[in-house]
């Protein structure tokens, strides 16, 4: 087995000395063995992948990968490839068997025409043409070599050239040693004692690395093509070396040592001391130093060479080649990428093509068989050199690319790092190892274990600073595993990957990205102080205390949350936009601190604006609501059944009971329709296909073909989608419901004012200490309980327009207002109504004490007494006949209305200013102004991470909305 692997190595490629070298990062020109053929006297170079011409008196080979002698010509000195010296035979001479001598022709019987001895020279079945006795003598006729005709024995046969008797010996002896004693025996070949070097005997350089398998093929090849690769520059055999040191993962001694620790010192050892220039004829497998230091990786993938322009319309494609060896050094052929050549997962060409469209994020994961490992024909063990195909000033050339191995790691080099400072790059790979850990001991036998690539990740980055679809080289990073046999014979599956992602620098977006945020979080903060002084002037605060602190925590909650929302949309909106609408590339996906950075501006937004609306919510459950029933008694008497006595008749509670109930109904009235909303969404994201718009691909098609590659969706693309359709339905909605169903239909707000006119009930809506709204319900009739026939009357009276206006003002139709209260307003409603308060809890806690007690007669009668005080001296307030305590009524002015504050001092005496009739829903859940529009949109963007579609169905559930309805606000006169 191994005297035919010699012979493999031995007539394969060889590479001359005198090629042209390579230089990192130099793109070649690509050339073909088909190229080079139809040029004359030109040969195609494996290890360059280039056109070399052929020495004078030399001719190209059939196969195109080297030269050889022409007819009539021996050899004088052959080492493969164009590395051969020829020598023109004498007249009616042609050359030996070997090619090394001229011999004539027996009986001068040459055939001039070919330029070979005739067919005819010998006759009968077992004769041959030799040129060689037993002994190995040459045939002579005087000084001259000659052919001579001979008969072979029975135990010989004739070989089909009838040049020679089989059977004949494999062993390769070299041509300087005169002697067929082999010295030294070695993966079939015979060297002198001289080539050998102690280092290269170590038994320990055939074990595979991480294992303790000895390699059957390692002890059979190494020293041999160490040998062949350093003492003769035998190209085949430095392919073998080099396949070696990709087998074991790179792993070399970083330092420069006299001994051999893994293979890929003896690789280090046959080359020559050169910086950056790989010689010719050895495989290229190092990007590192001439001390075996690694090069800085940055100088290999961030180097602007490639002038290549990419575009995703029309689409580019990288074109990937890749140049191809086997395990014995021998070259395949030099192809593309395309049709799943290095992907292990299974899927159709289209689909798995995909991966190499500028600008699409590929990724492709599958679990396999890990028996399925061990099937050399499914899986070869192919060694691959990778190129990405670029022009340069018209010319098609071909660009190293390099290799990242995650598994590779040594004192000076952890290509797992970050930072690609720390990186060892390297040029050949392999997929599937499956023949290098065939034991020694058990040659018959599978491979103890097969090593495969389980993730392979390209990375493709564009170059700084343009924006003209210029990219630096791609670079592949691989990560290997291995699966042992018992393992896969019990049934073990491995998980394998593939995956295109592509990069740029984020300088300029993370400057923007700060610049961004810290000026609007500014404004924000400012704005936030300036809503807590507000809240604080309103509230009778004259100076900084804790409730205004947890005040100015959340309003800079709401406010850095709209800012976060402002610059995340924004963000997204922008990727996806010129993402998917750029022609020529100037911008990719964010990844990494980016994508990072985003996530977290859109959680932290998320978060605090959930606090804005738990904050908005107490806010609203806190208000005080006071009915002002202006209903008088009729005057009219009757006796009470429990005392005798003559009474008035009580005025009905009926009416403010019902105004109270409005008002509750109202409280979640919206100018949205959350079902309508939600499913809106869902149908144009889900059905009519808007989600596909947010894939990672240059794609932006609604529809896409099931048969395509789709790419995964990007987080980013969704939620700038989602947000983007939600407020377009819901600006729709907005418009329909203001503009036509509002003016059309019907429109609650303004209905539950005519309610409290038609009940003659006010509401005192007292939304801070200081600061509130009223609506003024006095009915123009000065009464409301009666019957259907005097309540039709006082209506037609209205619609003649013979009864005064419904406004607070006499001839005015303004029926609402915003209010700042003067201070002994409040003070004077929080001692009545907190006298009332205090006295029913303390019969409740009497109660409860067991001390007995008439509890609901209490409680009752002590609430009656406060409303009737308080619903009293409301009216007297409201009429203005309060001698120290008045107000005025009058507009705000247009810096009062933007700011949404008040100027004026209020202390002394109130102020009703008129609004835009209804200027009390900001005390309601109603959706109104651009305050409330970023809650919804939230809400609906959680939803783009498919993580709070509870929070989306919670926001239009029954539950929530009476949740919102706030029983716990204080509502005085419906009790």
């Amino acid at each position: 087995m191994a005297e035919k692997k010699a012979l493999i190595i031995f007539f394969g490629i060889f590479i001359s000395v005198q090629a042209q070298t390579m230089r990192y990062n130099e793109p070649i020109k690509q050339e073909a063995v088909d190229v080079c053929r139809r040029t004359t006297g030109m040969y195609f170079m494996a290890s360059s992948l280039a056109c070399v011409p052929c020495p004078n008196n030399t001719t190209v080979r059939p196969d195109g990968l080297g030269c050889m002698c022409p007819i009539r010509s021996r050899i004088v000195r052959d080492f493969g490839a164009g590395n051969i010296e020829c020598a023109t035979c004498p007249d009616r001479m042609v050359p030996s068997s070997t090619g090394y001598n001229c011999v004539r022709c027996p009986n001068d019987n040459f055939d001039a025409a070919n330029n070979i001895c005739a067919s005819s020279a010998c006759s009968g079945n077992q004769a041959i043409l030799t040129e060689q006795d037993l002994l190995g003598n040459w045939y002579t006729n005087g000084s001259v070599l000659e052919k001579r005709c001979q008969t072979c024995n029975d135990e010989t046969q004739a070989n089909a050239a009838r040049d020679r008797c089989v059977k004949c010996t494999n062993v390769f002896p070299l041509t300087e040693n005169n002697s067929c004693t082999c010295q030294n025996s070695y993966g079939g070949f015979c060297f002198p004692t001289s080539d050998i070097d102690p280092k290269i005997q170590s038994s320990s350089l055939n074990t595979i690395k991480g294992t303790n398998i000895e390699s059957a093929f390692f002890k059979d090849n190494l020293i041999a093509a160490y040998i062949m690769c350093s003492k003769y520059d035998n190209s085949t055999a430095c392919q073998v070396l080099g396949n070696m040191c990709v087998l074991i993962l790179y792993d070399y001694t970083a330092a420069l040592s006299n001994t051999f620790s893994t293979v890929c010192d003896c690789y280090f050892d046959v080359l020559p001391a050169a910086s950056k220039i790989w010689p010719p004829g050895k495989p290229w497998l190092y990007y590192v130093e001439s001390d075996k230091r690694a090069m800085k990786s940055s100088d290999i993938i961030i180097d602007p060479m490639i002038t290549t322009q990419y575009t995703f319309d029309p689409a580019s494609y990288l074109q990937y080649r890749v140049a191809r060896y086997n395990l014995n050094g021998q070259y395949i052929d030099t192809s593309d990428m395309f049709s799943r050549r290095f992907q292990l997962c299974v899927d159709t060409n289209k689909r798995a093509n995909a991966a190499f469209r500028f600008g699409t994020y590929y990724k492709q994961t599958c679990t396999i068989s890990a028996l399925d490992l061990w099937d050399t024909t499914k899986y070869p063990l192919e060694f691959f050199d990778l190129y990405l195909k670029v022009t340069t000033n018209g010319v098609d050339q071909l660009l190293a690319i390099p290799i990242n191995i995650l598994n590779f790691k040594n004192t000076d080099s952890d290509n797992r790092a970050s930072s690609a400072a720390n990186w060892l790059l390297v040029r050949r790979f392999f997929l599937v190892d499956n023949q290098a850990m065939i034991a020694e001991g058990s040659r018959s036998q599978p491979a103890v274990m097969v090593r495969y690539a389980k993730s392979i990740q390209i990375v493709v980055r564009l170059q700084d600073d343009t924006t003209t679809g210029l990219i630096y080289p791609p670079y592949f990073k691989i990560d290997y595993s291995t699966v042992t046999r018992t393992d896969a014979v019990n049934g073990a599956s491995v998980d394998i990957s593939f995956e295109v992602t592509y990069t740029m620098t984020q300088t300029k977006y993370e400057r923007d990205f700060q610049i961004a945020i810290g000026t609007l979080s500014t404004l924000g903060v400012i704005y936030a102080g300036y809503r807590t002084w507000v809240w604080s002037k309103r509230s009778g605060r004259p100076a900084i205390d804790f409730p205004s602190i947890i005040n100015f925590i959340f309003f800079v909650s709401g406010s850095l949350s709209n800012v976060f929302f402002v610059v995340s949309f924004g963000l997204a909106f922008y990727w996806l936009v010129f993402f998917k609408r750029q022609s020529v590339v100037f911008l990719v996906h964010p990844e990494n601190q980016a994508l990072t950075d985003w996530l977290g501006l859109f959680a932290a937004a998320f978060a605090l604006k959930c606090l804005e609306l738990i904050h908005m919510i107490v806010m609203q459950c806190t208000v005080d609501i006071f009915l002002i029933d202006w209903e008088r008694s009729r005057g009219a008497v009757s006796v009470d059944a429990e005392t005798g006595k003559r009474r008035e008749i009580p005025v009905s509670i009926w009416r403010t009971y019902f105004v109270a109930n409005e008002w509750n109904e109202i409280q979640t009235t919206r100018k949205i329709n959350n079902v309508f909303q939600i499913f809106a969404v869902v149908f144009f994201l889900l059905v009519v296909g808007f989600e596909n718009v947010t894939t990672k691909d240059p794609l932006g098609n609604v529809v896409k073909d099931a048969t395509d590659f789709k790419a995964d969706y990007s987080n980013i693309f969704r939620y700038g989608t989602a947000v983007c359709v939600y407020l377009v339905i819901g600006v729709i909605q907005w418009i329909f419901f203001v503009f036509i169903y509002e003016r059309f239909v019907e429109d609650k707000v303004r209905q539950f004012v005519d309610l409290c006119s038609m009940s003659n009930i006010s509401v005192f809506i007292m939304s801070n200490n200081h600061f509130g709204y009223y609506i003024h319900g006095c009915s123009v009739h000065g009464k409301a309980d009666t019957d259907m026939r005097e309540m039709f009357v006082m209506m037609k009276k209205e619609e003649e327009d013979i009864v005064g206006k419904r406004g607070l003002e006499p001839g005015s139709d303004q029926q609402t207002f915003m209010i700042a209260l003067p201070k002994k307003l409040r003070q004077k409603y929080e001692l009545v109504i907190g006298q009332a308060r205090l006295e029913s809890a303390a019969a409740v806690a009497r109660t409860e004490q067991g001390k007995g007690g008439r509890l609901i007669g209490t409680i009752t009668e002590k609430q009656v007494e406060a409303y009737k005080a308080m619903n009293s001296f409301f009216t007297s307030f409201i009429d203005n006949s309060l001698r120290d305590i008045r107000y005025v009524v009058k507009d705000k002015t247009f810096l009062e209305t933007i700011m949404d504050t008040e100027f004026l001092d209020s202390t002394e005496k109130g102020i009703f200013y008129k609004d835009n009739g209804h200027s009390f829903d900001q005390v309601l859940f109603y959706v109104e102004g651009p305050r409330t529009w970023q809650e919804r949109p939230w809400l609906m963007s959680a939803s783009s991470f498919k993580c709070s579609n509870q929070i989306m169905l919670l926001d239009s559930s029954p539950a929530f909305s009476e949740l919102l309805k706030c029983p716990s606000a204080s509502i005085i006169g419906t009790t």
